[in-house]
């Protein structure tokens, strides 16, 4: 069964829910992992509106471009969406799936994202992710019908 636009544009809201559970039983890999697939997902809900046939990785930057989602949004959504996806590039992998809270926290320690963060950095990250995430599928959610 082929995966329509609308297909993506659902599962990136329940997605999105599924992270925010995820993060309160502490599966923090698994809930970061969720909210960039929460992203992924209504940004190739745009792609598909726009050509079912274009393909994209999971790079977040590409498919934020390719989706031309800012074209239907105002200036400050775009510089909201354009900081949220800057931000959950830095923390989001496609192979997250894969990765354990303490191998996530290895890699935000190498890239020194535990600096400056009081208490569990693994679980900051996590929160800051899922909610750069909630910003840019809220303006996706808002702008859906132009």
């Amino acid at each position: 069964m082929r995966i329509e636009a609308s297909d993506y544009f659902v599962v990136a809201q329940e997605r999105l829910s599924d992270a925010k559970l995820l993060y309160e039983e502490e599966h923090h890999s698994f809930a970061l992992y969720a909210a960039g697939v929460a992203v992924e997902s209504v940004l190739r809900a745009y792609i598909f509106r726009l050509d079912p046939k274009l393909e994209a990785a999971h790079n977040l930057k590409l498919l934020l471009k390719a989706s031309q989602l800012r074209s239907v949004t105002t200036a400050a959504e775009s510089l909201q969406i354009d900081a949220a996806i800057l931000d959950l590039f830095e923390r989001w992998r496609n192979d997250l799936r894969y990765t354990s809270n303490s191998r996530l926290r290895r890699r935000l320690k190498k890239q020194k994202l535990d600096r400056g963060i009081r208490g569990d950095y693994l679980k900051e990250n996590c929160r800051l992710g899922i909610e750069v995430a909630t910003i840019i599928i809220n303006i996706g959610v808002a702008k859906w019908q132009h």
